[in-house]
C-alpha cells in the first residue's frame, strides 16, 4: 500500500479491505497496535 499512489483507486480498494481484515482480527481479540506499521 505504501508505493501506491493514495488517491488511486487501486490504494483505495487496498485501504478498505485493509480495514475490515484489521475489524476481523481485533475482534477475534488480537492486538494489532505493535503490528500496524501503516498510519496515515
Amino acid at each position: 500500500m505504501q508505493s501506491c499512489d493514495k488517491d488511486s483507486e487501486v490504494y483505495k480498494k487496498m485501504k478498505r479491505r485493509y480495514t475490515a481484515l484489521k475489524v476481523i482480527l481485533t475482534a477475534f481479540g488480537i492486538n494489532l497496535t505493535e503490528i500496524d506499521y501503516i498510519k496515515e
